[in-house]
């Protein structure tokens, strides 16, 4: 009776090992979508060669399988596609045979970590106008990721800040899903992206960040300094040598620039060494890693920090003379 039995539940077992991996995506926490093309007359074998070449799907003999089965082989349309590697086969192969392609246009790949005059900027390289103002206005959710933007012709307007921002607001929505974000997450968030660059030092400097509020010690973040500079919103009498800019109404604010000796003491609602607290608002936009780390700060003796010029490795120090020996150190006078 139980070899009776033991075909079917095999073949049971071997389906549904099948679904799991079927269904799983690639990379569930991928955040970078990349465009795709199926010139006409790809199969379905091509395709999924293709999908595996560009580390989208984990196995192009699962992707043919699935096609074989639900029965649509035959049905891709040919154009250019947006997927990542966090969709599921089932997604993708409804995408290519609904023929949900892109519109002409062009791929624009926001970085993490970059503020709304970067974002401008890097727009305006790609031929979009997005009015800065606008996008400061969201700063801190505008999410780091690969956007499609349709190229405007002769009856469509350039501007496209609305679209930009409803995208790239919406889209973080849907990534940070499922976590408890807050204001001050976001603002801290921000902070790490331009102070730290290894992943694995985030959520340290995360918690040194908690531990200086909590203790009522200024923050003391050079990042906030050169942001504030740059807002022209931010209730301060600018620098003389930075003021120009600003005064005449640059679309563009290259905070990498800014002198920090010069501005350092120079108070506006960013500045972290002249106000103790958070800074008035986010400073650049997060992606996942930087939120993970400001949701999940890691516990430490340490209360000072400093990014290293050679490697961008952190420095982590305990009190202040041992943080000016490694700046000393570290970052030797120019």
């Amino acid at each position: 009776m139980a070899k009776k039995y033991l075909a079917p539940i095999i073949l049971l077992s071997l389906f549904l090992v099948l679904i799991l991996l079927i269904f799983p995506p690639l990379e569930k926490s991928a955040t970078e979508a990349r465009e795709f093309v199926i010139q006409k007359g790809d199969g379905s074998a091509k395709v999924a060669r293709l999908l595996v070449e560009q580390k989208l799907v984990r196995s192009r003999y699962l992707f043919i399988a699935y096609t074989l089965f639900v029965g649509k082989e035959k049905d891709f349309k040919a154009g250019r596609y947006l997927i990542s590697p966090s969709m599921s086969i089932p997604k993708i192969v409804r995408i290519f045979s609904v023929g949900e392609a892109l519109p002409e246009g062009e791929l624009v790949t926001i970085p993490e970590g970059f503020n709304a005059w970067e974002v401008a900027g890097l727009l305006k390289k790609k031929g979009f106008n997005a009015q800065t103002e606008e996008l400061l206005k969201s700063e801190g959710y505008l999410f780091p990721d690969s956007y499609y933007f349709e190229k405007p012709n002769e009856q469509m307007t350039n501007d496209k800040t609305g679209e930009i921002i409803k995208k790239m607001r919406e889209n973080f929505e849907e990534k940070t899903r499922g976590l408890t974000i807050t204001p001050q997450a976001v603002i801290v968030a921000s902070m790490l992206e331009k102070e730290v660059r290894k992943a694995e030092d985030m959520a340290l400097v995360a918690g040194i960040i908690y531990k200086r509020l909590e203790l009522g010690m200024p923050l003391q973040i050079d990042a906030t300094v050169a942001y504030g500079v740059c807002r022209p919103d931010a209730d301060v009498a600018l620098s003389e040598s930075y003021l120009p800019d600003i005064a005449s109404g640059s679309k563009h604010c290259d905070i990498t620039q800014v002198n920090l000796v010069e501005n350092i003491k120079v108070d506006n609602l960013y500045n972290t060494y002249t106000r103790r607290g958070m800074p008035a608002g986010a400073i650049s936009n997060p992606g996942l890693r930087a939120l993970n780390a400001a949701l999940n700060p890691q516990a430490s003796d340490y209360l000072y920090y400093l990014s290293a010029r050679d490697d961008g490795r952190t420095i982590f120090s305990k009190t202040a003379e041992e943080h000016q020996l490694n700046r000393a150190k570290y970052l030797p006078s120019p």
